[in-house]
């Protein structure tokens, strides 16, 4: 909102300028030489100016969105292969018939026969 209303005062600025120099002037570009009011070089400078910012202001948030869509295809890939090889985490100690102390290893899955 702060920047539409700030936007709106400068083309009102720029347009009370313009509008005050309507005189014809001479204008030099290279070898090309024009008569014309100042009023149409103004709003032209003005118009080419704010142009060259869309542009830029369009490649940076292209940019962006380019550097995120690689982001979340980067995490995604990355949440897969963690999620495809486990790691196997012991589980709490017990003891066996001689009465030694063993790690149980984690198997899901696996009935008692197998562990």
């Amino acid at each position: 909102m702060v920047i539409l209303l700030v936007s709106i005062i400068i083309a009102l600025i720029v347009v009370i300028f313009a509008v005050q120099n309507a005189a014809v002037v001479p204008i030099h570009f290279l070898f090309w030489t024009a008569d014309l009011p100042l009023v149409l070089v103004i709003f032209c400078s003005v118009f080419a100016g704010a142009l060259l910012m869309f542009c830029l202001a369009l490649r940076r948030e292209l940019k962006c969105r380019k550097e995120t869509k690689v982001n979340k295809k980067f995490t995604s890939k990355r949440a897969a292969a963690s999620d495809a090889d486990p790691i196997d985490i012991p589980q709490r100690d017990s003891q066996n018939k001689d009465g030694q102390t063993v790690a149980k290893e984690n198997t899901a899955g696996a009935s008692e026969d197998q562990k």
